[in-house]
């Protein structure tokens, strides 16, 4: 069993590797699990954008098992038979091994008399805020519903580890717009313009600053620009000029102070320059917190499984929008390492990939973690 299990997980992956698609829209990554999931005689239904499956009757507890299936807007860089054949998208986070795993604990779930009931979850848009989360839990995929849990690849930690922290593990992530106008003109007589790249410029650092000389160091976050746009010719001084960027913080009041701090950073950078500047803030999914009681099940499941077992001692400031889910249930998000001297390159990197022996250690972990919390 252990054999084929490892060649159904294997060509999986490798099939949603080759065609990923982003957010909501994944017609094909879809219509291959569906097809996946017939030709096992899993029945499904879909829901909120995504697809649940469910295993076991009767009046017992439900536990719910979730997976990810989009892909990031990145290009693939990797030279495998399994590249992604869609221009622009990559699994580039782990989604198509997530997906293989949760597929590998329904086949060995199968068949298996359970004192309840286990639900999971394929969801979509998992990478675009507001996620596709918060539609699959409108369309009431919790009904029933005493615990959650979730597996994500971490090529940080070692092959075959477990990560858990109970608490306080992922950030919350929030994004922003600022346009900045000017006044524009001709490049070899800056001084009768407002050069909007400039100031611009100047805002990128003083944002900076923000984080290390506004904020007590000890208190976790992070400011990035992830994107500048500005001007139309090498010879016209711009006239507007755009940072888009994200806010990761774990203090919820902080969160909160962050669009005034961000504010009243760009309004006085522009006022000196004689620029306007207008800020868009999109606050996006909340700090993950893992139940303490289920990290503590989960640790036991992870030994169970003969996995290495890692408490990890402090959060991340990547984001997950299981938080959403967690906000509503007690439950756990675990780290599954990945790292290993041939897969060295970090998740969302062109080039990410992993050692597909990881999958059935995923899959047999969720599946303990499901009939433990069936138990517990």
């Amino acid at each position: 069993m252990r054999d084929s299990l490892i060649a159904t997980l294997v060509n999986l992956r490798r099939q949603l590797h080759s065609c990923p698609e982003g957010g909501f829209a994944l017609p094909a990554t879809k219509l291959f699990l569906k097809d996946a999931l017939g030709a096992y005689g899993f029945a499904f239904e879909e829901l909120g954008g995504g697809l649940v499956a469910e295993l076991g009757k009767g009046a017992g507890k439900c536990v719910l098992l979730r997976a990810d299936l989009d892909g990031l807007a990145v290009v693939d860089g990797k030279d495998v038979p399994y590249r992604s054949r869609h221009d622009g998208f990559a699994h580039a986070c782990g989604h198509d091994g997530h997906t293989a795993m949760l597929f590998g604990a329904m086949l060995l779930l199968k068949g298996k008399v359970l004192p309840g009931r286990v639900r999971f979850m394929f969801q979509p848009a998992e990478e675009t805020p507001p996620g596709g989360a918060q539609a699959m839990l409108a369309a009431r995929v919790l009904e029933d519903v005493s615990a959650a849990f979730a597996l994500h690849l971490a090529p940080q930690l070692p092959f075959g580890s477990v990560g858990i922290k109970a608490g306080v593990l992922m950030a919350a992530t929030d994004g922003f717009r600022l346009l900045i106008r000017g006044s524009g003109g001709h490049g070899a007589m800056p001084h009768q313009t407002v050069d909007a790249v400039v100031v611009a410029a100047q805002v990128v650092l003083a944002l900076q600053a923000l984080v290390s000389r506004q904020i007590d160091p000890l208190e976790p976050v992070v400011v990035t620009i992830g994107k500048i746009t500005g001007g139309t010719a090498i010879n016209a001084v711009a006239q507007e000029a755009v940072l888009e960027g994200t806010v990761r913080t774990l203090s919820p009041e902080l969160r909160q102070s962050m669009p005034q701090r961000l504010r009243t950073v760009a309004e006085g950078i522009c006022q000196a320059f004689g620029a306007r500047c207008l800020l868009e803030y999109n606050f996006g999914y909340p700090v993950l917190k893992n139940d303490a009681a289920m990290a503590e099940l989960a640790a036991t499941a992870v030994e169970d499984s003969g996995l290495q077992l890692l408490m990890l001692q402090q959060p991340l400031l990547g984001g997950e929008d299981f938080a959403y889910l967690l906000e509503q249930v007690p439950g756990c998000l675990l780290f599954l390492g990945s790292g290993d001297e041939r897969f060295s390159y970090p998740l969302h990197h062109p080039c990410f990939d992993f050692d597909e022996a990881v999958l059935p250690l995923g899959a047999k972990l969720l599946a303990t973690l499901a009939e433990k919390a069936l138990l517990g």
